[in-house]
């Protein structure tokens, strides 16, 4: 069970955390902005089509990573809330400070986190054999 000052540096993690990517945001915002008003404009060769359109889908992927992190972060906050937070979600041990400190919206322990990962693999693997 994680102490007080333990769940205080966690939220201010998180939150410090949250402010960084809603930065990120708003830069990300206003440079999409730029590249769609040139969009009507752009009379460059395939090549430069191809790079702009690269570098749209690529501004659009990080800003949905961040909008998904986001969406952890509060649901790590609500379950500080409800005291639920250090508690791993598949055996029910504590989750060590350290590693939250490291990847505060972990939801998994150590051992568990590296169980998902071999099944996921194995399954991938799997997958790529059919």
């Amino acid at each position: 069970m994680l102490s007080a000052e333990q769940l205080d540096f966690i939220k201010d993690l998180l939150n410090k955390e949250l402010a960084e990517i809603e930065e990120r945001n708003r830069e990300k915002v206003k440079e999409m902005g730029r590249l769609d008003d040139g969009e009507e404009t752009f009379h460059g060769d395939e090549a430069d089509q191809a790079n702009f359109i690269e570098q749209r889908n690529r501004q659009l992927r990080l800003r949905d990573r961040d909008r998904k992190l986001i969406n952890k972060i509060y649901e790590t906050l609500q379950k500080i809330d409800r005291n639920e937070y250090g508690i791993c979600e598949s055996c029910g041990c504590d989750i060590d400070f350290e590693r939250l400190k490291m990847r505060p919206v972990a939801s998994l322990c150590v051992e568990c986190k590296k169980e998902e990962e071999e099944r996921e693999e194995r399954e991938r693997s799997l997958r790529q054999e059919r």
